[in-house]
């Protein structure tokens, strides 16, 4: 059973995507879509997908397609997902899925209501070295976590037209970064926080440029965690617990972590290679898709909500504008 691909949106991200789509067994792009018919034209040939299209509701309707991944600005997501829900079509969404809660219960209801699946394309929780920082955690090899700490920064000069500091594409750092460490936490913890405090810098579009984030779980863990365009932060996620600590190097995109027991000392190492971290997440969508399931056991859809609900807190704490 070959999985056939649109893809709607076809921006940097999307290119990234289909590059490691095409070299996947077991699927195909089938169809891409674009408002612009040129630039449609062009991905389609760049990586030999079979339609071009310069509509996106036709390539939703298209009979041909099995699964969409949408690839577009956070601003249209909301929008893009229901329809293609609506469609009966299974979709993928480029992470943050969507910028508050109350559009993501929606969708996550639509998604149930259908029987459709649906997921976040939060990528990184899919690769082998983050499921197994979690799985030592689990199994409970570092005692009670009692922090974690994370941090996703890049400096990226302010540009008022770049869709990052574009308060009408839903830009800002909480959302397209902050969305890494956020989820690398509850992911970890397998909890939403009880409390969530935070402060943040704002640009000269009034959408934050860095946020810091500190909170407290039901379970006793603390976590802080940070996101930005203006400066660049280590990106080694730190998992400390009563019993040991673990260490997930580039958290973003991991490929070898550490277990420490008590005395600092190194007991356990696991690394595995890989040349895009896309593929794990291709590869488990594609599997959930096969298996008829609605949702995916890694990127959970109560996850993409608690996310959408600390957006909520953090945007309202800080006074940033809300997309």
């Amino acid at each position: 059973m070959v999985v056939r691909f649109g893809i709607i949106g076809l921006g940097a991200i999307a290119s990234r995507f289909a590059k490691v789509l095409v070299n996947t067994k077991g699927v195909e792009l089938n169809s891409v879509a674009s408002s612009s018919r040129e630039r449609a034209e062009a991905f389609k040939e760049k990586f030999g997908s079979k339609k071009a299209y310069n509509s996106y509701i036709d390539l939703i309707k298209d009979e041909e397609v099995d699964v969409i991944y949408i690839a577009l600005t956070h601003n249209f997501h909301f929008d893009m997902v229901k329809l293609c829900l609506e469609n009966n079509k299974p979709v993928i969404c480029e992470k943050p899925m969507v910028t508050n809660k109350k559009d993501a219960e929606e969708l996550c209801k639509l998604s149930k209501e259908k029987k459709v699946l649906l997921m976040e394309a939060m990528w990184s929780r899919c690769i082998p070295t983050t499921r197994m920082a979690k799985k030592w955690v689990d199994e409970g090899k570092i005692g009670e976590v009692k922090l974690v700490s994370a941090s996703f920064a890049f400096n990226f000069p302010f540009d008022a037209e770049n869709r990052l500091y574009n308060p009408k594409l839903a830009g800002g750092s909480l959302y397209d970064a902050g969305v890494y460490p956020i989820e690398f936490t509850t992911g970890i913890l397998g909890e939403k926080p009880d409390t969530v405090n935070s402060l943040a810098t704002m640009s000269k579009s009034g959408v934050d440029d860095f946020v810091v984030m500190n909170m407290k779980f039901r379970s006793g863990a603390l976590a802080t965690l940070s996101c930005g365009f203006t400066a660049e932060t280590n990106r080694d996620a730190h998992i400390y617990g009563s019993n040991g600590h673990i260490v997930v190097y580039d958290f973003l995109g991991p490929k070898r972590c550490e277990r420490y027991d008590r005395q600092n000392n190194l007991v356990e190492v696991f690394e595995e290679e890989f040349q895009d971290g896309f593929i794990y997440q291709i590869e488990h969508f594609v599997s959930l898709y096969k298996e008829d399931k609605l949702e995916s056991d890694i990127v959970p859809l109560k996850d993409t909500i608690d996310c959408a609900e600390i957006f909520d807190k953090v945007l309202l704490q800080c006074g940033a504008q809300k997309y």
